[in-house]
């Protein structure tokens, strides 16, 4: 998958308003606070924005919140789940080491996935992972956004995940 820093190559806007957020709202330990964030400003991406919780030792990502629009693209609701338990040993791509990254850098990570279809194909889509604290200047949790750009996974032809037990 390609990552990115720069906003430049990114062409989302939700990922770009997200990224804008981000920049605007760090305190002085460079990261925003979770408090900081008003869902009332930012009704376009709610549907396709995850807030996961870092759980440091060991290392754990837990979605918290999976927006509407990602459950749906997805095929299924992991809101509660780790993000070890959704990858399976064959990932293919390294998300836990993104997210060891984003939490040691605190700095965001931008990209563009592709995923298989089930005809052959690819479906890509861009997304953005957004460290933030919470009380404190220590990342604590992941704001992020996936941009699908209006297909969903019937359109996309997307493999669903298979709900987890």
């Amino acid at each position: 998958m390609p990552t990115c820093i720069d906003i430049d190559l990114i062409r989302s806007p939700m990922v770009r308003s997200l990224h804008s957020w981000w920049l605007a709202n760090r305190g002085p330990g460079g990261l925003p606070d979770r408090s900081k964030f008003d869902p009332t400003e930012h009704k376009n991406i709610l549907a396709n924005m995850m807030i996961s919780e870092l759980e440091p030792d060991p290392f754990r990502v837990r979605y918290r919140l999976v927006g509407t629009r990602v459950a749906s693209t997805t095929g299924f609701d992991f809101t509660g789940r780790y993000l070890d338990e959704l990858l399976g040993p064959q990932a293919p791509e390294p998300w836990i080491e993104y997210y060891m990254e984003i939490a040691r850098t605190g700095a965001p990570l931008l990209g563009t996935v592709r995923e298989p279809t089930r005809y052959g194909g690819d479906f890509s889509y861009e997304f953005g992972i957004f460290p933030i604290a919470k009380g404190g200047n220590a990342v604590a949790q992941f704001m992020s956004v996936e941009d699908y750009f209006g297909s969903t996974l019937i359109s996309a032809s997307l493999n669903p995940w298979p709900p987890l037990p």
